[in-house]
């Protein structure tokens, strides 16, 4: 009962923050809170990574070709999946950015038989059939109208194009990290990926902030941007680490489901955001797709 909590608590606290995003980059350059967010995550992941056992016998054994990889973890996983993300909540809402994070098994499954070749059996194909279905819903939903619709129109597709590849860069690192997950102790690997982030990320912030900005912003932003931090770059991680040590994989995949619910109320019920019906289609189609690959799963581990 205690891991099922956790992970849902961990899925519950990603849909919060895929929200709270939109609040941020109101007030912070996408690119500046990333590197706030790395070096923050950072300072806190040092030393509960020192506490772990095997931490450093287990980076003293990486090959060169293990720490590429690793580098690519925190490219991928890190630095891609938030500065995109951030920058992409600019351009659409927090609903339609939600709805397509949960989109993230079905992308996992596409990548796995693309790049791995990895056999994909009618349920999943079907699953990642409706992942797209549930995309394209969500690209065809038109904003209000207004003199300047067909703008902002270009802008929700620009903004869901960008959501679309954080969640692919994510897929990456999920892929990734399989190799990984048992050679390096989890705060260990955190704390690394973590750390490569800050090199990757300055020249990003020097093209698009010109040198790390840090706004005059009042209390409750700097309350919030903690927040974010903390629940997204350790408090999560641990609840989902604490969790799948005693659930499936097959069976933990399914509470992704709650990342667009809670996206979904923080935009409708703090953000004032409207729910359209091409949202609900989308919504539906995506939550379809995450069950149909998720039985799609647990069938192919039950006959294996």
């Amino acid at each position: 009962m205690l891991a099922y909590l956790a992970l849902a608590t961990a899925m519950i606290l990603t849909g919060i923050n895929v929200a709270l995003g939109k609040i941020i980059v109101t007030e912070m350059p996408p690119a500046s809170f990333a590197m706030l967010r790395f070096v923050l995550a950072s300072a806190c992941l040092v030393p509960l990574a020192m506490t772990e056992k095997g931490a450093r016998a287990s980076l003293l054994a990486l090959t060169k070709r293990q720490w590429f990889e690793i580098f690519l973890l925190s490219l991928f996983g890190v630095v891609g999946f938030t500065t995109l993300m951030l920058i992409g909540i600019q351009y659409t809402s927090a609903i339609n950015a939600g709805i397509i994070a949960s989109s993230l098994p079905a992308i996992i499954a596409l990548l796995s038989w693309l790049v791995l070749r990895e056999y994909v059996s009618p349920r999943k194909a079907l699953s990642v059939a409706l992942a797209v279905v549930g995309i394209a819903c969500i690209n065809l939903a038109t904003p209000e109208t207004s003199a300047g619709s067909s703008h902002v129109w270009s802008q929700t597709l620009l903004g869901n194009g960008l959501i679309l590849a954080a969640v692919t860069s994510e897929a990456i690192f999920a892929i990734l990290t399989r190799r990984y997950a048992n050679m390096i102790p989890p705060w260990t690997l955190t704390m690394i990926v973590h750390l490569l982030a800050l090199p990757i990320t300055l020249p990003v912030l020097m093209i698009q902030d010109g040198g790390w900005v840090i706004p005059q912003a009042n209390a409750s932003f700097w309350l919030l941007a903690v927040y974010y931090i903390i629940t997204a770059s350790v408090v999560s991680f641990y609840l989902w680490c604490v969790g799948i040590k005693s659930v499936p994989a097959s069976s933990s995949a399914l509470f992704t489901a709650l990342v667009p619910t809670s996206t979904l109320l923080v935009a409708v019920f703090a953000l004032g955001e409207k729910l359209i019906m091409l949202q609900i289609v989308g919504l539906i189609a995506v939550l379809a797709s995450l069950f149909i690959g998720l039985k799609a799963s647990a069938t192919s581990h039950s006959t294996t």
